[in-house]
């Protein structure tokens, strides 16, 4: 199928590194024009799946305001400019949890939203998991670190303790 085709763009919201909104006028193959057809930028970041030796997955439980609830996540972060997502991922691990991993692997790379672009989610999974240091936290990030088998995982999505949709890809990514 061919490609739309981008005739102008106007940045209608900017506030990078977080979050910008395009407007574009939008030639279609069937000659239509949509004229405020809308993107969205954001940065790219890593979801990991951290697990333990003994095969325990480990889950951050943290409030997070655009879900207006506690909620259990996977960890991870903002892939930085320039910044590889398997380095991200391991500084976003360090930092949310403390954990170092012993072996590293990247499993898929996904457009956030189908329409509206809003980056890309690098799902990687980390094995051999160990303490090394405190959280270092800001006050935006407060969360506890919980262990769950690979079995709780699915129990833990239908009663709702797993509600962000990266996660349940993850779920997906992983066979879990």
């Amino acid at each position: 199928m061919p490609p739309w085709i981008t005739r102008s763009s106007t940045i209608a919201y900017a506030a990078r590194p977080f979050l910008e909104v395009s407007r574009e006028e939008i030639l279609l193959p069937s000659g239509r024009v949509i004229p405020d057809f809308h993107r969205i930028w954001m940065s790219d970041y890593a979801i990991l799946c951290a697990e333990s030796d003994d095969g325990r997955i480990l889950l951050a439980r943290i409030y997070k305001h655009g879900v207006k609830d506690t909620t259990l996540i996977f960890p991870g972060g903002c892939i930085g400019e320039n910044e590889d997502p398997l380095e991200a991922a391991k500084r976003e691990l360090l930092e949310e949890t403390g954990y170092t991993a012993r072996e590293w692997r990247v499993m898929a790379k996904s457009v956030v939203h189908s329409n509206y672009g809003c980056g890309h989610a690098h799902f990687i999974h980390a094995k051999g998991l160990t303490k090394t240091q405190d959280a270092a936290v800001d006050d935006t990030e407060e969360l506890s670190v919980e262990f769950h088998s690979r079995a709780e995982l699915r129990a833990l999505m239908e009663r709702g303790e797993i509600v962000i949709l990266d996660c349940l890809a993850m779920i997906g990514v992983m066979g879990l």
